[in-house]
């Protein structure tokens, strides 16, 4: 069995480029459902502009999880990943 991820097209944010759920199969329990965010920024972007971008997203990720929820449901964690 392939693990495909989610996409979530309906949840958007001016900072990211892509959120996705997936599962995680890494220990011995159940796999987890994780909500994968990736940024259209980088972390070698100049450490305030870094800095700045990653505080707006943190600020906004409750509502961020909060509409990914709506659409698929539970999930046990959330990944930030930059580009």
């Amino acid at each position: 069995m392939m693990n495909v991820p989610e996409i979530l097209n309906s949840v958007t944010h001016p900072l990211v480029s892509s959120i996705y759920l997936k599962k995680n199969y890494s220990g011995m329990h159940d796999p987890e459902d994780v909500l994968v965010i990736e940024t259209n920024f980088s972390n070698s972007d100049a450490e305030e502009d870094f800095d700045s971008r990653l505080s707006e997203l943190l600020y906004d990720l409750k509502d961020l999880q909060i509409q990914a929820e709506e659409k698929i449901g539970h999930f046990d964690r959330v990944d930030i990943r930059t580009c």
